[in-house]
């Protein structure tokens, strides 16, 4: 009984690991793109490394970055987004998340039209048999 109250506080305790990574200085506005833009000029590319249990987490730190830099943009496109393990981890996540992104200043974000998709590189690691 002992043991299967201990597994359920752990389940419980990683549940709610996610959601650490709030919106800072009006990232909220930003628009993530699902293709490449057009009508927008192409600012910089910017690639995010954290440490997060949420995919969600990295995707909000992604876009903490992006407003904190010198010319900021209003919409950006992740053109690649992976995992790496995390070596010699005790507590915490298991995996960093890697994430690339174009960044651009659009005009009329609701508007801009887009290229034809590429495809998006997806990267898995495996370590003795567990893939990330």
């Amino acid at each position: 009984m002992k043991k299967i109250l201990s597994l359920v506080a752990v389940l419980l305790t990683v549940a709610g690991c996610g959601g650490f990574i709030k919106n800072q200085n009006g990232s909220e506005n930003l628009t993530q793109l699902t293709e490449e833009p057009t009508g927008c000029i192409f600012l910089y590319k910017l690639e995010s490394e954290v440490s997060v249990y949420d995919v969600d987490d990295a995707r909000r730190y992604l876009e903490n970055r992006i407003v904190d830099q010198a010319r900021p943009g209003n919409a950006y496109w992740i053109t690649s987004q992976r995992t790496k393990p995390n070596e010699w981890v005790v507590f915490g996540p298991e995996r960093a998340f890697v994430l690339t992104a174009n960044v651009y200043d659009c005009p009329y974000v609701g508007s801009a039209g887009t290229v034809a998709p590429m495809a998006v590189e997806v990267v898995t690691t495996c370590t003795y048999g567990n893939c990330y």
